[in-house]
């Protein structure tokens, strides 16, 4: 009888433990997730930082006109400098110029003694006045900002519109902006010369004047790993399930695909219901910044760089010295959202985070072409029609080799009929993609 007690004893002892591994087996994800019969989560994956709006939608060149003559930088010590210097001032009354102005460019052509703020993307201006503390709402888009020395006027612009609206500061404000000329002409200024291009009546395209050093670096990089991708983007990630292809590893559930591609590093998460967005619905970039707040964050350094009809909201990587990064065969350098109907349907991003932004374990200068030369090139190229060029600018050339190594390479790139193409900068040979 006693042998029998012990006997049961024992059976009901391995009974409890095993209803007890069952249970953790289901529940503790990591030590991360509730159970799912709950269906809630504790806070999903973080990846990287938390970014402000004022962060993510900033100008990446700043412009003075003085005497006729054109300076510019893409030093981000100046552009914050200027932006916080912009939010000190009180603005009048807005109004709309355009029916006055002949076209956007001939305009920018003729404010001599003035300050031009340019961003890489058409911004809304009711994200744009809670970051200059504007009380007025009005509803344009703008690329450009231009302060007049003269009389404090201020204009908003945008090429892409043809749109001008026009506001002014007070004169105290216009004496303290002036003392940003001051730097232009300082020793260590980090202003360099430049000459204006008018390709058609809407684009006003600044190049620099001579041939420069730029520096080009190598940098190592961490991949993340897909489990934390799947933390940071599934609701309930202990249901996702698992499948390793030949390219590519991807998990799904019962509303979500997310893919991660050996090769090109590229991460693809596609939910047709819309990916949870928790915050109120504002502006699309708005939405798109909370997102990728919520769904892991800023892995890299990027700018807003635009929107286009397809309601994709695109953000690039900068480098620490200010200049874009383009890979224009993956768009690795991109954070992709698309929207439909008020909901994120897809997001494309990177599993890379670059290492140590500020010190690359490998860096030499590099010279490039002048803005005169690469002009030229463009302009003698046959297939290529120049009133179609939108911008030119000096940014880098993202490639990643076998050992998820990025390089860094200076090239020239340019807008054309709404695309980016890249032109190296070896002298002003190069090789125009697309084009030839």
């Amino acid at each position: 009888m006693k042998y029998e007690s012990v006997k049961s004893g024992i059976l009901i002892f391995l009974v409890a433990l095993s209803v007890l591994l069952y249970y953790l087996l289901w529940t503790d994800q990591g030590g991360e997730f509730d159970s799912i019969g709950s269906g809630s989560t504790t806070a999903l994956e973080e990846l990287g930082e938390t970014k402000e709006v004022s962060e993510v939608v900033k100008p990446d060149g700043i412009y003075q006109h003085i005497d006729g003559n054109h300076y510019g930088t893409i030093s981000r010590e100046e552009i914050d400098s200027i932006i916080q210097k912009l939010k000190e001032f009180e603005y009048g009354d807005f109004r709309n110029i355009t029916s006055k102005v002949e076209s956007v460019a001939s305009f920018l052509e003729e404010q001599d003694n003035s300050l031009e703020i340019r961003f890489p993307g058409q911004v809304p201006f009711r994200i744009y006045k809670d970051i200059l503390r504007v009380d007025q709402d009005n509803s344009f888009d703008f690329d450009t900002i231009l302060f007049s020395y003269k009389d404090g006027k201020v204009y908003f612009l945008s090429k892409e519109t043809g749109k001008v609206y026009e506001t002014s500061v007070r004169s105290k404000y216009v004496e303290e902006l002036n003392q940003f000329k001051d730097s232009v002409f300082n020793e260590k200024t980090v202003y360099s010369t430049y000459f204006s291009y008018k390709p058609n009546d809407q684009y006003l395209i600044y190049l620099p004047s001579e041939k420069r050093e730029v520096n080009k670096y190598k940098y190592f990089t961490r991949q993340i790993e897909s489990i934390r991708l799947k933390r940071a983007l599934f609701t309930n990630p202990s249901i996702a399930q698992k499948e390793i292809l030949t390219n590519w590893e991807e998990y799904t559930d019962d509303s979500g695909l997310l893919r991660i591609y050996k090769d090109t590093h590229i991460v693809s998460f596609f939910k047709p219901s819309g990916i949870s967005n928790e915050t109120i619905q504002k502006h699309i970039i708005n939405n798109s910044i909370d997102l990728i707040n919520q769904r892991g964050g800023w892995i890299n350094d990027y700018l807003y760089v635009g929107r286009d009809e397809d309601r994709k909201i695109t953000f690039r990587l900068y480098n620490t010295n200010g200049m874009p990064v383009f890979n224009l065969k993956t768009e690795l350098s991109d954070i992709r959202l698309f929207w439909e109907n008020n909901k994120a349907k897809r997001l494309l991003t990177s599993n890379l985070i670059i290492i140590n932004t500020t010190t690359p374990f490998d860096f030499s200068k590099e010279t490039v072409s002048s803005g005169e030369e690469v002009l030229q090139y463009l302009q003698n190229n046959k297939k290529l029609k120049t009133e179609k060029l939108q911008n030119i600018v000096m940014g880098y050339d993202m490639q990643v080799d076998s050992q998820n190594i990025v390089s860094l390479e200076p090239t020239w790139f340019y807008q054309y009929d709404n695309k980016w193409y890249t032109l190296y900068s070896e002298g002003t040979g190069g090789n125009l993609d697309g084009l030839e």
